[in-house]
């Protein structure tokens, strides 16, 4: 068996030679660089007349927001509006260069700013309404929901804050295994592009620059070091949370959730092992957000667990 390091060294090969190094705002199009400065692309809504809650979606990272949308139509079908959110660098509006580009330039604030927004657009038409509020994330977006209430308890703005009622976090990246740090030592070489080995249909980019990864490490290490603080932060997580998790997840650490649950005696936090069942694709076991990474009997238990859950209230 190739080691680690074998491995990685080919990776990185691979990349030096196949993204072009001299991509920059200027080489883009006008109307390119006018849309990389717009937030309007970032937030998508479905919505009812009368909705039953209102919930805000959002993907992992370099995942292509319409991979979501089995469980945005899983939310829409269950009566409740569904604002998707596309992270920075992710946002299907943008031309591939552009996209990438802006990937390249994002940070871990800039994720945690497109949460904050679209959270606070969530909240305001279910403050409207009178209705509940729901965080639904996967990987990426699983921890940046999480790390909004964290954000929200820190800030210590009672006038400002804003009242989640549940969350349903599928495989949060709250907890990584070793093996998703490979890159880390890459991190002088932070403008590297490195090639996607997810497949076309659930990638947002080709390539994903290797400052990407070490903005979510460092996301991951502030949520836990943030988390790991007061009392008053564990308390602010302490909401109804179905968590669901392959066991043999290849990049978030089934254990590691597990243990974060017990650690900050998150009472209220579920965890939920899935399996996947026959007809399920080729992809990570990392990927359980539809019928083909899951396969159609896994996919509808649990979409059915999911409803079941954000019907509670």
């Amino acid at each position: 068996m190739r080691s680690a390091a074998a491995l990685l060294f080919a990776f990185v090969m691979t990349a030096c030679a196949s993204y072009p190094g001299d991509l920059t705002r200027d080489s883009l199009p006008r109307s390119q660089r006018l849309a990389l400065n717009s937030e309007e692309p970032g937030l998508s809504w479905r919505q009812h007349e009368d909705p039953a809650a209102v919930v805000m979606l959002v993907h992992g990272l370099n995942l292509d927001p319409a991979a979501m949308q089995d469980i945005q139509q899983l939310l829409f079908n269950a009566d409740m509006d569904v604002l998707s959110l596309s992270l920075t660098g992710h946002a299907e509006a943008l031309s591939d260069d552009a996209r990438v580009l802006q990937f390249h330039e994002a940070s871990f604030e800039d994720w945690q700013f497109d949460i904050s927004r679209a959270v606070q657009a969530a909240a305001l038409r279910a403050t409207t309404l009178g209705r509940p509020l729901y965080l639904v994330g996967f990987s990426l977006g699983g921890l940046l929901s999480a790390d909004y209430l964290l954000q929200m308890a820190l800030s210590g703005n009672d006038q400002a804050a804003i009242n989640v009622d549940r969350m349903v976090l599928l495989a949060p990246a709250i907890s990584l295994k070793w093996s998703s740090y490979l890159l880390y030592p890459l991190q002088i070489f932070p403008d590297m592009y490195l090639p996607s080995v997810a497949p076309t249909i659930y990638r947002a980019n080709d390539y994903a620059p290797v400052s990407a990864y070490l903005a979510l490490y460092e996301g991951v290490n502030r949520f836990n070091e943030l988390a790991a603080e007061q009392a008053v932060n564990r308390q602010a997580l302490n909401i109804p949370a179905l968590v669901f998790m392959h066991p043999r997840d290849e990049l978030v650490s089934a254990n590691g959730v597990r243990d974060f649950i017990s650690e900050h005696q998150l009472s209220q936090w579920q965890l939920v092992e899935v399996e996947k069942s026959e007809g399920a694709g080729d992809v990570l076991d990392h990927l359980i957000i539809g019928p083909h990474s899951l396969g159609s009997d896994a996919w509808q238990l649990m979409s059915a667990q999911i409803a079941e859950f954000l019907r509670a209230d």
